[in-house]
């Protein structure tokens, strides 16, 4: 169901969010830009209490709300193409797993596929071929993400099909059995990944004790003992409007696909959400990790912990970040002066701390 593509040790999925295709088949991509992420939290930033529609002066094209039921809304008008895109954010993801179940979060967006009450995984194909739309999604420690590019006119399809989803999911046992095989399959194809393998222990190392310390990807072990009814509990507790938020952006007037998304999604309640886990993280302790590989060459890496997102040095380390990763660094001289065959600086950000 999702395609992953590793750059470095960065977890995150490709994804590609294109312009208009038109498309015979339906596929299920996973995926994760981390440019889209990055705008997606700055987003989020920027909505924290709007209660009424309402646009910056100088900045017309992009609206924010949030509707009585909690929903968070940003709209951002990109005449490019004559295409949309929906991300509806579910800020939920491997932390809120249950104990012992870390691909919990992982699971759940591979179910969302399975069909609703209302709407079988047979006509969600069907409806998303015939506008020649694109399907993904993706999940990660924070937050699991949904993407639909559509026609700019089919707006109100792409709402509604992701209204019908937060209402309901199907999340049964025969439907879990059948979705099992091909997520474990993942799991089986990424651990097999000598640098998603050795990501997988950084965090460990790195965040030990703390939910950051798991990666949303999951065990085939843990695959194992998830239920249907387990999952239809997840999702009943986290899949509500006051714990999403809802971006649209392309060829489309912000005021008409505002009042879409009231009609839509403002009926649908909220709901209590529970108390998130307990993040206390412990000074790092210098450690060495040393692991086979089967890559052509061998790759020498040294890591940081680094500021999160709610931290006020969070920009600054975006900004070193850059300049490190600079092919004007001294890092990447080690490439001409015949040290190093490539070099790459990476950060993977969290609320409450990041990965350098």
């Amino acid at each position: 169901m999702e395609t992953k593509q590793l750059s470095k040790i960065s977890p995150k999925r490709v994804r590609k969010t294109a312009s208009k295709a038109f498309i015979t088949n339906f596929f299920w991509f996973g995926g994760g830009s981390r440019r889209l992420w990055v705008t997606v939290m700055l987003m989020i930033t920027l909505i924290i209490s709007s209660p009424i529609w309402a646009a910056n002066e100088q900045e017309t094209d992009v609206f924010r709300s949030t509707l009585d039921n909690g929903l968070k809304v940003v709209i951002v008008r990109n005449p490019l193409a004559p295409v949309v895109t929906t991300v509806v954010n579910y800020l939920v993801g491997s932390d809120e797993a249950p104990e012992g179940f870390p691909g919990m979060a992982h699971a759940q967006e591979h179910m969302m596929f399975r069909g609703c009450p209302v709407l079988s995984a047979d006509q969600l194909a069907d409806i998303t071929a015939l506008m020649g739309g694109k399907f993904d999604a993706d999940t990660q420690q924070t937050v699991t993400q949904y993407f639909f590019t559509v026609p700019a006119e089919d707006l109100d399809v792409a709402l509604h099909i992701e209204a019908i989803r937060m209402r309901g999911v199907l999340d049964s046992e025969r439907l879990w059995q059948q979705e099992r095989g091909a997520i474990e399959q993942e799991v089986a194809r990424d651990l097999s990944n000598p640098e998603y393998v050795f990501y997988t222990k950084l965090l460990s190392a790195m965040f030990q004790g703390t939910p950051y310390a798991n990666d949303p990807l999951g065990t085939r072990l843990s695959f194992n003992k998830t239920t249907g009814a387990m999952l239809k509990k997840f999702y009943d507790t986290w899949y509500v409007p006051n714990n999403a938020l809802l971006v649209i952006v392309g060829d489309i007037e912000p005021t008409k696909a505002a009042s879409q998304v009231k009609k839509y999604f403002s009926e649908i309640p909220a709901k209590k959400l529970p108390e998130r886990p307990a993040l206390s993280l412990e000074p790092v302790k210098p450690e060495t990790l040393h692991l086979k590989t089967d890559l052509p060459v061998g790759l020498a890496i040294t890591s940081f912990r680094l500021p999160g997102y709610d931290s006020p040095d969070y920009a600054a380390s975006q900004i070193l970040a850059d300049i490190v990763n600079s092919q004007r660094s001294n890092l990447y001289a080690l490439v001409p002066q015949g040290k190093a065959l490539t070099t790459s600086f990476s950060l993977d950000t969290l609320p409450k701390a990041g990965l350098g």
